[in-house]
Order: structure tokens, then sequence, then C-alpha cells
């Protein structure tokens, strides 16, 4: 049975000054600035150069996004107090002995990947709660053990993009338990590398960063400092996964309440006080003992894969699903990105049965993780009270007239 967390009010308090929020994505940069009683103050998205992407050439767009916003604070007299990172969970770097790229950035699924991934199934959903998929780093890794193994001998560590980054923020590589959740290669109940997920991945425990909690903080070099036009020294908080903090940052903390997030996949999800692993449903870390819980519903697809006649037909199985672990849903948050499906948010409402709130058109990943900068630096008593400052744009209620021959279509294929 899942957990809930608590769904008592509350405000958060926070001095004069700003947070900031970096989502280093598998395509963009997205990054949020969070001010006086984090609300949102600007957000920016730059996206990386096409084609192959080399790693110096995905931090510098990263700086970039960055000191756009240092320049808006400045203009306003604000004060950077912190920021956090949120990673993807399906990018994947190889490093040298000196922490220096040996490859380019591989993002998302291809068909090779893909392919194995169907393989794979569920072979290792039991132990490490992930759904795999062609884009995950297990994927890429185990693909690499079967057709590249010189290359995995060769490159000394292996890393996410955002563990990169980090390391040319602070002078260290370090991988947060939940990023390798969500890349499916973490145990499920211990936060530590699962076992099973190396041994597929032909890789051991000392090609990887050492682990992190997402809420650990390390200090910005100088360096870095410099080019940022950032105090030296300034925290800079580890951070998480992109899903479990968009999620956060949609305002998802309160029992009975799910998100419906368009990142690189579209799934359906809960934040629980307990992992769960089966069959159907994947399970990613967040920190302070939540997870996030819930059911892709591209099914290994791009999400554009997903239409209006098959939406209702995924939303009901999904619930089902979540309602079977012990999931209450009394309503739903829904990311805009998601409103590009035509009669999104009816289709949702009359598929769950519950009301579907609007999210802002804010980068929830990149928002959640500034609330968990705020969580960490003392600036909100926790992520649940944070994320009570995240409020619906409007709510679209379940229609009582929806016809049966719009139920029927709801039905039918996602294909």
């Amino acid at each position: 049975m899942m957990g809930s967390a608590a769904s008592d009010s509350g405000g958060a308090s926070m001095a004069a000054g700003a947070v900031f929020g970096v989502e280093v994505g598998a395509e963009s940069v997205r990054v949020a600035v969070l001010g006086d009683g984090l609300a949102v103050l600007d957000h920016v998205q730059l996206r990386y150069p096409r084609g192959t992407l080399d790693p110096y050439a995905a931090l510098d767009v990263v700086f970039a996004a960055i000191d756009r916003c240092v320049q808006l604070c400045a203009t306003r007299h604000l004060s950077v107090r912190g920021m956090a990172l949120a990673g993807s969970g399906d990018t994947l770097v190889g490093l040298d002995e000196l922490d220096r790229p040996m490859t380019p950035v591989f993002t998302g699924p291809d068909p090779q990947t893909s392919a194995l991934a169907r393989r794979i199934g569920s072979t290792l959903r039991h132990a490490t709660g992930a759904a795999p998929h062609g884009g995950s780093p297990l994927v890429r890794l185990a693909w690499f053990a079967e057709h590249g193994p010189d290359l995995l001998t060769r490159v000394a560590r292996w890393c996410e993009l955002k563990d990169f980054v980090l390391s040319r923020l602070t002078a260290r590589v370090l991988a947060d338990t939940s990023c390798a959740s969500a890349g499916g290669l973490l145990a499920v109940a211990e936060p530590e590398w699962s076992s099973k997920a190396l041994e597929l991945a032909g890789i051991g425990a000392a090609q990887l960063p050492p682990l992190v909690d997402p809420t650990s903080q390390v200090p910005l070099v100088t360096e870095a400092a410099q080019l940022l036009a950032l105090p030296a020294l300034l925290p800079l908080v580890v951070g998480a996964a992109g899903l479990p903090l968009a999620a956060l940052g949609m305002g998802v903390t309160a029992p009975g309440t799910a998100a419906l997030w368009l990142g690189s996949r579209l799934v359906l999800v809960v934040l629980s006080r307990q992992p769960v692993a089966d069959e159907v449903l994947f399970t990613q870390r967040l920190a302070d003992g939540m997870w996030a819980v819930g059911v892709d519903l591209t099914d290994g697809h791009t999400p554009p894969a997903v239409r209006i006649d098959g939406l209702g037909r995924l939303l009901v199985a999904a619930g089902e699903a979540l309602t079977a672990a012990g999931a209450r849903i009394d309503r739903v948050r829904v990311d805009p990105a998601v409103l590009k499906v035509p009669m999104a948010a009816e289709i949702v409402a009359a598929a769950l049965g519950v009301p579907v709130e609007i999210a802002p058109d804010e980068p929830p990943a990149a928002v959640g993780a500034a609330l968990l900068a705020a969580r960490t630096l003392g600036l909100a008593a926790g992520i649940e009270e944070a994320a009570r400052t995240r409020h619906p744009v409007r709510t679209v209620a379940p229609d009582p007239l929806l016809s049966a021959a719009d139920m029927e279509r709801m039905s039918g294929s996602s294909r």
C-alpha cells in the first residue's frame, strides 16, 4: 500500500533573493528563477546545437542560460542564494581518468537500443523499479556491452550529462540517487547501484560516480563563479531526476493528486512514501523519503504517438494500475505541454473521472529543482511545503454530458 505525504497547508518563507533550478535536459537547458515566496520570476530555455552533441557544447549552453538569469537578478537587485540541478535520466557521457569527455552525449532512443529495451523487457523492473526504454543509460550501456565492449573498457567513468555539468561547476563528479534511479541503474529499495543492472550493463561500480543524496550541497568553484558573476562557494544542490522534480514543480505532494507530464515520455505519476516495483508501474527516487510512481503512457514511443483516439484508454488503464497499488487519485495536475493534444484536458477529466488542474506555463522540472534548492538551503521547511506554493491556473471538471460515442472513441487504438 502506498504511503502519502502530509496534506496540511502552509506557506513558504524566503528572504530577499533568488534560487535557480537548472534543468539539464536531453535537448535543451531550462532555468527557473524563484524569488520571494517562491514565486517564479522568470524562466529561460536554450537549445543545444543540432546534430551530435559535444559535452562542452552542451556545457556552453548551460552556462549561457544561467548567465541570462544572473543578469535578470542583477537588474532586479536580487542576490542569488543558490541553485539545484535537474537531470533527464536518459543521457550518457563517457569520461577518461581525468574526467574529460571521451564520447559525445548519447541522448534518446534509436532503433537498436529500442529493440534491446524490448528484449530486456521486465527483467530488472523488480530489482530497479525502472521501465527500460531505448534512451536509458542502462539500455545504452547494455547495448555497448553487446556491440562495443572495447568502448566500455576504455571509458574510465560513465555519467549523466548533468553529472558532467556539475563537475565543471564544482570540480566533483557525483551521481545523485534520483537520476541513478531514473536511469535504471539503482536498486529500488536501497540507495546503491544495482548489481543486476551493472551486470547487464557490463560495467562495475568503479566506472560510475560516487552516489550522493539529491539534497547534498557542494560549493561553486572560483573559476565557474567568475565566469557566471556569482559568489564563490555559492551552495549548489546536486539535484534529482526531471520527472519527480516536475511533479514537485507542478505542486504534486498532497495525497490524491497525480501529475500528467510530457517530457521525453508522457507519464501519469504520483508521489509516494514507498517505492513500487511491478510489471506495469515504474519508480524513481526523489528525496526526503519520497518516490515518483507512475505509468509510461507512451510505451517506449515518442509522445506524438499518443493521440486523442487512444489517450483515454491509456489513462483509464494507468489510473487502474495506480489505484491497485494503493494510490488515490482525486485530481490531476496537467503540464501545459500535454495540451498540445487536442481536447487533452477534457479527455483526462473524463477518463479518470476527476478534475484536471492546468499547471502554469512554466518549466516544471526546473521549477521543481528550484524548490528542492529552497528546501535544502532552509528557505522552505520541506519539499511538501515548497510544492504547496504552486497553484493551477484553471480547472477542468469531468463533463457529465460526454457522449457514448466520445467514450467509445477514447477506448480506441493509441497508434
